[in-house]
């Protein structure tokens, strides 16, 4: 079995929007409390990695018949073969089942990996002291003049 390394581009984020989109965003959110989010952020793999992978895992089983086609899309985007080849979803549909658990079990441990969802769920960290942001902090009338 030969192995395959992964390598996170812009492309995979735009692949893995696909993904999320097909099983629904809004309950993969649901999956991960604030603690995880925190954990991404600080890229402390090793407190959240097995709580992850278990979470991910069962949400996948549950949604992995309706978003197969853009998993395998997503995955094969950003994997290459140990010779530098590009994996095809070709690739990715016709592998043994033991194969791709493997690549799906070593592609949530690939360090790449952690870092691309630590930013991620950084991006998902919207929460604000208060009602002011970028776009209304000055345009904010004056009350002292």
């Amino acid at each position: 079995m030969a192995d395959i390394k992964f390598n996170l581009t812009v492309d995979s984020m735009f692949d893995l929007c696909e993904v999320l989109e097909t099983i629904g965003i809004e309950s993969i959110a649901e999956e991960f409390d604030k603690e995880d989010l925190k954990a991404f952020q600080n890229k402390d793999a090793g407190s959240v990695g097995m709580t992850v992978i278990m979470k991910v895992s069962k949400f996948l089983i549950k949604k992995l018949p309706s978003a197969k086609d853009e998993i395998y899309k997503f995955l094969a985007g950003c994997a290459e073969w140990e010779d530098g080849t590009p994996v095809t979803v070709e690739n990715m549909r016709r592998m043994k089942i033991t194969q791709f658990i493997k690549i799906v079990h070593d592609f949530f441990k690939d360090e790449g990996v952690m870092d691309f969802f630590g930013e991620a769920a950084g991006l998902l960290d919207t929460e604000q002291p208060d009602s002011k942001n970028s776009v209304t902090g000055d345009t904010e009338i004056p009350t002292g003049i």
